[in-house]
């Protein structure tokens, strides 16, 4: 158990850096473009590889002959999925905000806000898909 919420910690910390890549491209694209569904796709490829790379180098241990590029893709592949699904609920959270609320400051943030909103969903799941493909594959 030690183990695991000292994995926790570790890997909260390391997806912390990883979100700030991310919500800087994010931010950034979305200076230029209001396409939150393309912004979000883009932005967090460059999260999502930060942290594989450097979670299977300092917070997992791989225990099997499966190479780390084999579980790069299947990885890659699971992300695909989420960046997809996690996007559409972020455009949703969105037109929510721009709907139901009516403050002009938070429709100027409502994409950042739908961003914060949704980050704890992938941080769990990353987790524990990145645990269970590094470890247990």
């Amino acid at each position: 158990m030690k183990k695991l919420i000292i994995q926790g910690a570790r890997f909260i910390g390391l997806s912390g850096i990883g979100w700030i890549l991310d919500f800087c491209i994010y931010t950034g694209l979305g200076l230029i473009s209001s396409r939150i569904f393309f912004n979000n796709m883009i932005s967090s490829w460059a999260g999502v590889t930060f942290v594989f790379i450097f979670a299977t180098r300092k917070i997992f241990q791989s225990n099997s002959n499966i190479s780390l590029r084999w579980k790069y893709l299947i990885y890659i592949l699971y992300q695909c999925i989420l960046i997809f699904f996690i996007s559409k609920l972020l455009s949703s959270i969105n037109n929510s905000i721009l709907l139901h609320i009516s403050d002009d400051r938070i429709h100027a943030f409502s994409s950042i806000i739908s961003k914060i909103l949704v980050t704890p969903i992938t941080m769990i799941l990353n987790f524990l898909v990145m645990k269970s493909v590094i470890e247990k594959l």
